[in-house]
């Protein structure tokens, strides 16, 4: 009887720890290209260091699945003090077949900032690293080349997912 008190326990006990879910971690239709950036700037004519390294986010706007937004953070102040690249906050065309995107003239939205921003050659490499030109309208002799890293949350740091 004892043995078969073992027995049973011993099967309660490995059927309640063997059920642990599995959780499967879902990305927006934007991923890879969406995500938090760390990103380093250089002039392109001789690639020295323009700004950086700093955060930029990219985002997919709350209707249709052809663009993304790009932000760094920007508040509306001169970038020295606001710790981003160039106060920015623009809508670029993305093509998720092959993780590219482009603006041939997008309006800075930020207020105070109403610039024009061009993105050409922008691309996700891998999952992880993002690269793209940019010239703007307040420096139109100048193109800035933008390139980094994804930002990994705690979950994807833990392996949580």
């Amino acid at each position: 009887m004892r043995i078969f008190k073992i027995l049973i326990a011993s099967v309660v006990a490995v059927t309640l720890f063997s059920c642990e879910p599995t959780f499967k971690k879902e990305y927006s239709w934007a991923y890879p290209i969406a995500g938090d950036w760390m990103i380093t700037a250089y002039v392109k004519a001789d690639m020295s260091h323009a700004a950086g390294p700093f955060e930029m986010r990219a985002y997919n706007p709350s209707f249709g699945k052809d663009s993304i937004w790009i932000d760094d953070y920007g508040t509306g102040t001169t970038a020295a003090t606001a710790g981003n690249f160039w106060t920015m906050k623009f809508k670029v065309a993305a093509n998720m077949t092959n993780n590219t995107f482009s603006a041939t003239t997008s309006t800075n939205r930020i207020p105070g900032y109403p610039i024009d921003i061009v993105v050409e050659n922008g691309k996700i490499v891998g999952t992880d690293s993002l690269y793209m030109e940019v010239v703007f309208e307040d420096d139109p002799t100048t193109t800035y080349v933008l390139s980094g890293h994804r930002e990994d949350g705690y979950d994807e740091y833990m392996k949580n997912f």
